[in-house]
C-alpha cells in the first residue's frame, strides 16, 4: 500500500512539474529543440562543404601556378626533402622510444634492489 502511495505522489509531482515547465518542455519545446539541432547540423554541413570547395579551388590554383612557372621539378625536390626529413625524424623518435623502453626495466631493477636493502 505504501508503494502505491509513493508512486501516486511521484506521478502527481511529475504532472505538476510538466505543467510548470510546459512552455519550455512539452511538444512545442521538443519541436523547437529538434528544429534548432537540424538547423545547426545543416549549417555545419554547409560550412564543411564550403571549406572543402575552397580547399579544392586553392589546390587547383597551386597546381596551375606550378605548371605556369615550370616549378614542377623544384616542387618534386622540395617534397622529397620534406619526406626524407620526416622519415629521419620518425626513425630518431623510434630509436629514442626504444632506448627508453630498454632503460625503464634497468631502472626498476635498481629500485627493487635498493628497496630490499
Amino acid at each position: 500500500m505504501a508503494n502505491v502511495q509513493r508512486l501516486t505522489k511521484r506521478v502527481k509531482d511529475l504532472e505538476e512539474w510538466t505543467k510548470e515547465n510546459e512552455m519550455t518542455g512539452g511538444p512545442q519545446g521538443i519541436l523547437d529543440v529538434f528544429t534548432h539541432l537540424v538547423n545547426e547540423a545543416r549549417g555545419n554541413f554547409q560550412r564543411g562543404a564550403q571549406a572543402e570547395q575552397a580547399f579544392q579551388q586553392l589546390r587547383q590554383f597551386v597546381f596551375e601556378f606550378v605548371a605556369e612557372h615550370e616549378l614542377a621539378a623544384d616542387w618534386d625536390e622540395f617534397v622529397k626533402e620534406k619526406e626524407n626529413a620526416v622519415q629521419e625524424q620518425s626513425a630518431e623518435e623510434e630509436a629514442e622510444s626504444g632506448e627508453e623502453a630498454v632503460e625503464a626495466p634497468k631502472e626498476s631493477k635498481k629500485e627493487s634492489k635498493e628497496t630490499k636493502k
